[in-house]
């Protein structure tokens, strides 16, 4: 850890109860030169609450201002020095606040902020913990809510195609959960592994699910009789709001030169809800049969940069041929997206 902010998070210990980040945020610690790129400001009352944050929970810094119309921006720079910026803000007549979500992969330990008003700069501290713990019902576990597969053998050599679908299920309301990560496991008749996959992903919402596809080449022909999966949650936060597109007209198509099996899942993907930007997406399928059944799934991407309210088509071609056509009867589709400012 860098000198400086070795020397900060000492203050804070000795400071004790009274201030988690001291009262005076502008007050710079000694040996220390502030981090302000405009000038020191004034003291006033201005900080960041909570001033402890967790990682992935959100905080708020304000700064008083005497006038109204200017545009501020402000950023936060972690122990590691990584620097987040924040989207500009109009000041008002009594001040500016900015709200911002810790990362989830925020270095813990001291940091610093500053708020940057025409050439006024305000700036502080603060210090970043581990994900902030639950107990009991709290806590998510992620299940398998459905799965299900189909395994074809080539037309010419030794192997097969198999592809999966599993429906990931997070059984808590109240928790995110995070990273979690998956290991599918397919299973001969007499217990021995054929293949394996595993993979993470980013997120299963409170209360919600996420429909894992993919699908796997393997070295036989032997068939798979069942599928054997372990979940591992690496970490939650409580359940908030996400950004997520949505996904219109969505189509499954035949194969043009191998009649009776799915070569694609087409659609619009479609940015709504948000002034951001879609910026990109991993998106994750899973083909149903009639009965809600999964039969196999795969995965696509989209690099598409979709302002909102636009939309641009999406094509996923992997995974998907060894699916019969005349057994699929719907898409589930999750995405892993990525968003910037307007």
């Amino acid at each position: 850890m860098p000198l400086r902010l070795s020397f900060i998070v000492l203050c804070i210990l000795a400071a004790g109860a009274t201030s988690a980040l001291g009262a005076e945020p502008n007050a710079a610690p000694t040996g220390a030169a502030p981090r302000s790129v405009a000038g020191a400001a004034p003291r006033s009352l201005a900080g960041i609450s909570p001033g402890l944050v967790h990682r992935g929970q959100r905080t708020t810094i304000r700064v008083s201002t005497r006038t109204a119309g200017v545009s501020c921006v402000a950023a936060l720079q972690f122990a590691d020095l990584k620097t987040k910026i924040l989207p500009a803000r109009q000041s008002r007549s009594t001040g500016v606040s900015f709200t911002v979500l810790i990362p989830r992969t925020a270095a813990m330990g001291a940091g610093r902020w500053h708020v940057t008003c025409g050439i006024k700069t305000t700036w502080g501290s603060f210090v970043v913990t581990g994900v902030q713990s639950t107990t009991g019902a709290d806590q998510p576990k992620v299940v398998v809510d459905r799965q299900g597969f189909t395994q074809r053998p080539d037309k010419t050599g030794t192997g097969s195609l198999l592809s999966y679908g599993v429906v990931l299920r997070d059984s808590s309301a109240a928790e995110d959960a995070q990273n979690v990560y998956v290991i599918v496991n397919m299973v001969a008749g007499d217990g021995e592994l054929i293949g394996s996959k595993s993979q993470t992903v980013e997120l299963v919402p409170a209360a919600g699910t996420f429909a894992l596809g993919d699908s796997l080449h393997l070295r036989t022909q032997a068939a798979v009789t069942r599928l054997e999966i372990t979940i591992r949650v690496g970490a939650h936060e409580p359940k908030q709001e996400h950004d997520m597109p949505q996904f219109a007209n969505i189509r499954i198509l035949p194969s043009v030169f191998d009649p009776g099996w799915v070569s694609e899942v087409d659609a619009e993907i479609v940015n709504v809800d948000t002034p951001k930007t879609l910026a990109s997406a991993n998106v994750s399928l899973v083909v149903l049969d009639a009965g809600g059944n999964p039969l196999g799934g795969g995965r696509g991407y989209s690099t598409a940069s979709l302002p909102s309210g636009s939309r641009f088509v999406f094509i996923a071609q992997n995974g998907f041929s060894s699916i019969p056509l005349d057994k699929a009867a719907s898409v589930l589709i999750s995405t892993e997206p990525t968003y910037t400012a307007p």
